[in-house]
């Protein structure tokens, strides 16, 4: 019984570990393709781990907060 509780718990971590691998590279890519288009605008924001995460798992909201804090910083 108590290899059964563990495999169960192991394997409900390998998904949470494996949502938040795959929502960090979404937002790898969507800050990637924002600096490729920001080019032509004059906008463009950080690529980074932290930016990444915020991005991937927040989704547009967290893109917003990212861009944000990034003009409010940088200016």
């Amino acid at each position: 019984m108590t290899c059964y509780k563990v495999s169960i718990l192991y394997n409900s971590n390998m998904k949470v570990i494996g949502w938040l691998i795959k929502r960090f590279i979404i937002g790898v890519f969507a800050l990637y393709l924002f600096n490729i288009i920001g080019v032509y605008f004059s906008a463009s924001v950080p690529l980074n781990y932290i930016t990444s995460f915020i991005t991937g798992t927040l989704g547009i909201p967290g893109f917003i907060l990212v861009y944000v804090l990034t003009k409010i910083v940088l200016i």
